[in-house]
């Protein structure tokens, strides 16, 4: 019998991670229907929920994603209230985000919205298994990262 590469292995995890992102964003679509906001709308006022004044390059590169992507997203985002742009003096073009009290709201609810199928879903793995879990997928975005940044070639960008 053949014995498994590494290479092999990473890419059935691939196969798996793109199918949990995409249930997830499926369940997400599901659940904040009513809210008025999608899974990507989401994902930007999440990165804002902590408090944390950002710009629209920063969450991109959190999120591995263009800054364009991001853009359309702040300006919905924008357009209905729930973010606002505030000055940035380190770069004019790019103001910092923030949630509104109303995005602050809107957000809170969908934690809460949230709160239950989590549960659900979380019930029937190890809490050691997910804290694993957690472990490795910060290795392999670390990893992932570290290939991104020299463009998936050997020599890192001049």
């Amino acid at each position: 019998m053949k014995e498994k590469s590494k290479e092999e292995e990473l890419q059935k995890v691939v196969i798996e991670v793109r199918k949990c992102f995409n249930r997830l964003k499926t369940l997400s679509g599901q659940l904040l229907g009513e809210l008025g906001i999608n899974p990507s709308m989401r994902g930007v006022m999440e990165s804002l929920s902590a408090g944390e004044r950002m710009t629209v390059p920063e969450i991109a590169e959190r999120k591995g994603v263009t800054r364009q992507h991001i853009q359309n997203i702040a300006n919905t985002l924008l357009a209905q209230g729930l973010i606002e742009a505030l000055d940035n003096p380190a770069h004019r073009r790019s103001p910092h985000l923030v949630l509104t009290d109303r995005g602050r709201d809107i957000f809170r609810r969908v934690r809460e919205i949230e709160s239950l199928p989590a549960k659900r879903v979380a019930a029937p793995i190890p809490l050691a298994s997910l804290t694993r879990l957690h472990a490795l997928l910060v290795e392999l975005n670390d990893s992932i990262s570290q290939e991104t940044e020299k463009g998936g070639t050997d020599e890192k960008p001049s």
